[in-house]
């Protein structure tokens, strides 16, 4: 029996859900039909108890078909639809979904991810191990072409017919698919997952994420900022552990870095991070807003106006591109011994390097291509030479050469 809720700003549809939910999984979408469909019947599929799981499709206000074929849908699962009335950004439907759930365990999950059936229970089995633990599988990026959309790039409707020209059942449904169309055209459908034919359409993308799991494994050893694989394409986590520290900064509204901040206040609290093999999920491939960068680098700054610690304030030598990730890391690992051994003899070269990681912080909301970086941070030339005096007492140390060097570059660059 399905109960509806409403108040000034969504509306829920829900069934009545019993106290032994073991697994919430929380579900934001945005105009992804129908990749939100194939999200949710993989979900059906799960070898895991279904009648311990809920599932929250939280709605934002979406203006395409997800509203109209979701009403009358009924899975093994406790499902609630969640409809907001008007678009609230990631953060706040987000809250709805935890503020609503029953589960020990939540899992955030795209509305675009095909999960395979062994993903909830793998999930919660982690959780009965360690407590304080969040276990990623979004650091591996394997994608999937489930549907042609019509402003994909010719290089990418080319690519799906070389992946299914082997196929005579695809290769066949393909020729129906018309360019000029103006809704995604379904290239799978139900019968294709549980048989396995989806496979033929699954491919692995190279990311910065590959890079840290093969620097630094599926612990994350080494890596300064195991916040980062707060992913919330796919990551699980104790709801207790929410409880602990909040849900999502809901000043974060476009797109970008609301979930590594709730990640970072997580890492705060103690959580351990896992990026797990053995959660997989596939990002069914669609069309990317070319708004994403601006909103990405304002919530940037807006994370670190909430967190000015130097692990935050870090993070724009590589988002400027003036290191890589490991390099990156480096540098900070060696910022931290400097602290602890250093400090004090070189004060001034500590307020300057600060600075000039401010004003590289600053210049990101401007442009990424940063140029006379030294120049903007309004240092006088006796300041400049003061600094430079600093770097070469520095280097005889021959204890911070990464240090030393990033910022000789930037001094030069």
């Amino acid at each position: 029996m399905f109960n509806y809720m409403k108040n000034d700003s969504f509306i829920t549809r829900n069934i009545q859900t019993p106290k032994e939910i073991e697994v919430s999984i929380i579900i934001p979408s945005y105009n992804k039909y129908p990749l939100n469909l194939i999200t949710l019947y993989s979900l059906e599929k799960q070898h895991f108890d279904l009648s311990k799981v809920e599932v929250f499709l939280l709605d934002d206000a979406s203006t395409d078909q997800t509203p109209e074929l979701l009403e009358n849908y009924h899975p093994p699962y406790h499902f609630h639809y969640i409809r907001c009335k008007s678009n609230n950004g990631r953060a706040k439907v987000r809250n709805l979904g935890i503020q609503q759930a029953c589960g020990k365990v939540i899992i955030f999950l795209d509305a675009e991810m095909y999960v395979e059936p062994s993903f909830i229970q793998n999930h919660y089995q982690y959780h009965q191990q360690k407590n304080n633990l969040i276990v990623t599988g979004a650091m591996s990026y394997n994608a999937l072409y489930s549907c042609i959309f019509p402003s994909f790039k010719p290089e990418q409707v080319q690519e799906i017919k070389e992946m299914i020209k082997g196929d005579p059942k695809l290769s066949s449904r393909s020729l129906e698919y018309q360019h000029s169309l103006s809704t995604p055209f379904p290239l799978l459908e139900n019968s294709d997952f549980d048989d396995g034919s989806y496979k033929t359409l699954c491919f692995e993308k190279s990311s910065w994420f590959s890079f840290i799991l093969e620097q630094y494994g599926s612990n994350l050893d080494g890596f300064s900022f195991p916040w980062m694989a707060f992913l919330t394409g796919n990551v699980s986590l104790r709801k207790s552990l929410l409880d602990k520290v909040g849900g999502f900064d809901e000043d974060f509204v476009g797109y970008g870095y609301e979930d590594w901040e709730l990640g970072y206040r997580l890492y705060e609290a103690g959580a351990e991070y896992l990026a797990s093999d053995k959660v997989i999920s596939y990002h069914q491939e669609h069309p990317i807003s070319s708004d994403n960068w601006q909103e990405a680098i304002e919530n940037y700054y807006l994370f670190l106006t909430k967190h000015p610690d130097i692990d935050v304030l870090i993070l724009g030598i590589e988002l400027s591109q003036l290191a890589n990730l490991y390099e990156m890391n480096e540098v900070l690992m060696e910022y931290y011994d400097f602290l602890e051994n250093d400090l004090y003899e070189f004060l001034l070269f500590n307020k300057m390097f600060i600075k000039i990681l401010v004003t590289i912080s600053l210049l990101l909301k401007i442009d990424v291509r940063h140029k006379n970086i030294l120049g903007a941070t309004g240092l006088s030339i006796e300041q400049k030479n003061d600094l430079l005096s600093e770097l070469m007492k520095l280097n005889k140390l021959n204890r911070y050469n990464k240090l030393t060097k990033l910022t000789e570059k930037i001094i030069f660059t």
